[in-house]
């Protein structure tokens, strides 16, 4: 019964020294790495910003695109014409100030309203169905859209047949002092550069 207590002692002690100092199992290495951020989205055609083209081209079906027919500027007064025929120009900009109330409204909010005019002088039908626009003050950053009821916006949509010509109404917010030097961008579809047009707007 001694010889018993005593080798359970002995064993015991054993134990301790193990856990206290002793020889232990090895423990994996916690050595940190450095982190790698995940890869995040990039803008479609976002390597391709020039001058003549300041805003990126929106991605279709969810893959970046490469505009076959080009364009250059126009100022605000003019028309963006395209080699195969189509041309776009403003047509109409008319001011306002936001009078709706509730949520999401913005009482008093000057706003601008631009009327476009797409005439498709091409042999091939366009698809508007994806048409972006994006008006940018004169440092370059991009203008809220108003989408109030009494802005009466109207997008671009649809198959514009070879011959035909679409009308859209699209509306900003631009305070009074900031009308006279913008750039607006006109992203219609895949196969076009984006129309883009610079100057006052009156």
């Amino acid at each position: 019964m001694i010889a018993a207590l005593a080798l359970c002692a002995a064993l015991t002690s054993c134990a301790v020294a193990d856990a206290e100092g002793g020889a232990a199992a090895p423990v994996a290495s916690q050595t940190s790495s450095p982190s790698v951020p995940a890869a995040g989205p990039t803008p479609s055609g976002s390597a391709d910003v020039t001058s003549d083209q300041p805003v990126p081209k929106v991605g279709r079906d969810g893959k970046a695109v490469t505009p076959s027919v080009s364009a250059k500027p126009a100022p605000t007064t003019g028309t963006v014409g395209y080699s195969d025929g189509v041309t776009l120009k403003i047509t109409q900009v008319t001011f306002a100030a936001e009078s709706a109330k509730g949520p999401g409204s913005f009482p008093g909010r000057e706003y601008a309203r631009i009327t476009l005019s797409l005439k498709n002088g091409s042999d091939e039908p366009i698809d508007l169905a994806t048409a972006v626009p994006t008006l940018l003050d004169g440092s370059g950053a991009a203008l809220p859209k108003v989408y109030a009821a009494e802005a009466e916006v109207v997008d671009f949509s649809g198959i514009l047949a070879p011959g035909k010509t679409a009308t859209a109404v699209y509306a900003f917010a631009v305070p009074s002092d900031a009308r006279s030097n913008v750039t607006l961008v006109v992203d219609f579809d895949p196969v076009h550069t984006s129309a883009v047009f610079r100057g006052e707007l009156s």
